[in-house]
Formats: C-alpha cells, structure tokens, sequence
C-alpha cells in the first residue's frame, strides 16, 4: 500500500506554512441553530407505508495523509475522522457543490444547506463487523471522532450507525496502492518539493481505480520560501487513474512550492428510518504530497 512508500528522515528549512482552504464555508452545518424535537409522524391507516421524502443529515468518513507533516507544519501523518450532522428533513443536497468532471476551479465554493439540527442522543455508535467506534455531540446536531486508528479502519466496508433515533449505513472506501510522480511522496523535508508541476502542465496518475468515485486534484502554489499563498486551483476527474492540470492554471514562477491535495470522494444517499427519510453519505480518501513550479 502507499503507507510503505513513505520514508521517514530529517528536518529542513523551507516548509509552507499556510493551508490550502477553499473559498466560503467548509462542508458542515453553518451557524445552527437550537436542537429541535424530532416531529412525531402523523397516523396512517393500517397497511399503508408513508414515502419517505427529504434528507435528514450528513454522515462524513474522512482520512488524510500527509507525507511530509513538517513541510505543511502539521504534527501527523495520518488523520482518521467521522462526522455526521442531523436535522429536520430537506430538499436540498449536501453533496451537489463539486463541479463536473473535467473543470478545474480557482475559486471553489463549497456550498453547506440551510437546516434545523435535531438532537439523535449523546453519542452514536457506528459499528462494521470487526470494528466499532462511538462518535460524540459536539454542536447542535454535529456528532465526530477524531480518535480513529488508521489500522483499525475497514476498508470497501459497511458500517451501520446506531442513533437513538434510527439507523442507517454507509460504505468505505480504499486508498491508493500508487500515485506517480512518487517523489511528491517524499517524507524527509530535505527532498521534499523535488516533484517538478511542469508550467506546461501536470499530470498525476494512481491505481487503483473505482468506477463509482470521483477525484479532486488541488494544487496550492506558495512563494519558493513558503511564506504566502499565490494562487490555487482544484480540478475534477472520473477516477480512472489519470488527470491533466493544464497549463493555463499553472503560470507561477519557477521554484514556487506546492501542496499537492489528490482527494478521492464517493457520495451517496441511504435509506434510514430517523424521520422516515433519508441521510447523505460521503466518503473522503486524500493523500498530500509536495513539488515545485518548474
């Protein structure tokens, strides 16, 4: 798996220490309000089962993996999260901000819907068949976990969330078993940004491939000493191994640095009986590595 690829060594001085973020709100529920009782749904005659109708929330499996912490001044390789926001049923999308395939963005908005969070208990517990683990409240609606081993985490997997409300079930993906150019992998700050972003365009490839995933590339391009940010852009690809930056998104000059963002993602909508409706799922794989304009 690409964890082997990394290796580890000594420090250096040149390190970026912004983050790429992109433009506007970051998926969650944006300024919620108080938490609200989940309504009570009206009698039916017997024998008739009421549509399910609205999206009551979104259920997030997010790992990050960063080569070289010290070059983004970071402390950890890996990050393990889940995050899952409830609310009273909607009929907009959580997951309809990434653009199509094949565009590239400067200015990405990730848009969040407007919402009312409801309370699904304390804690929630999200259980596959040979893991388990309990996500907390943080915020009106907002269950998390940031205390997920890596190595615990089940891969291509269902996993069932258990609230006090209902439940439902999403699926895992995988990782990476390569990405080239592999010296953007580099883990010894050192060597890092020895990847060459060719101002004529970029291309990164990776294997393997899923037919029922997209792919975000994100390139944020630095001053040679890291200090400022100059510029960004995101593009989106079917995840077929492959995809071309062109050049037009890269006119920076030589020896700028650059973070590398190769994210895989897979939404999906799920079936789940809290408010007889339905839950939002996405599943985030990314994996950061480092290069230069040249």
């Amino acid at each position: 798996m690409l964890l082997s690829l990394l290796l580890w060594a000594c420090d250096s001085d040149v390190s970026i220490i912004k983050r790429v973020e992109e433009t506007g709100q970051s998926i969650g529920v944006g300024e919620p309000g108080e938490p609200v009782a989940i309504s009570p749904q009206p009698t039916t005659e017997p024998g008739y089962e009421q549509q399910r109708t609205g999206v009551t929330g979104l259920s997030t499996m997010y790992l990050r993996q960063v080569a070289c912490p010290a070059c983004m001044g970071e402390t950890q390789e890996l990050t393990v999260q889940y995050e899952a926001n409830f609310h009273q049923p909607i009929t907009d999308s959580w997951n309809s901000w990434p653009p199509s395939d094949g565009t590239c963005d400067q200015y990405l908005y990730r848009s969040t819907p407007s919402t009312q969070p409801i309370h699904v208990g304390q804690t929630i517990q999200v259980s596959a068949q040979n893991h388990q683990f309990d996500a907390y409240q943080s915020g009106a609606g907002m269950y998390t976990s940031q205390n997920i081993w890596e190595s615990h985490l089940q891969r291509n997997t269902q996993y069932n969330v258990q609230t006090s409300e209902g439940s439902f079930a999403f699926t895992t993906i995988e990782g990476f078993d390569y990405i080239e150019p592999y010296t953007m992998l580099w883990v010894d700050p050192s060597y890092a940004f020895e990847a060459a972003v060719r101002r004529s365009g970029f291309t990164v490839t990776w294997a393997p491939v899923r037919s029922t995933s997209r792919m975000m590339i994100t390139l944020g391009i630095y001053s040679s000493d890291g200090s400022s940010l100059l510029g960004q852009v995101s593009c989106f690809g079917s995840d077929n191994g492959s995809m071309f930056i062109p050049s037009q998104y890269l006119n920076y000059p030589v020896w700028s640095l650059v973070a590398i963002h190769i994210e895989r993602f897979e939404s999906g909508l799920v079936e789940t009986d809290i408010n007889n409706s339905y839950m939002e799922t996405m599943q985030i794989w990314e994996v950061v590595g480092t290069g230069h304009i040249e």
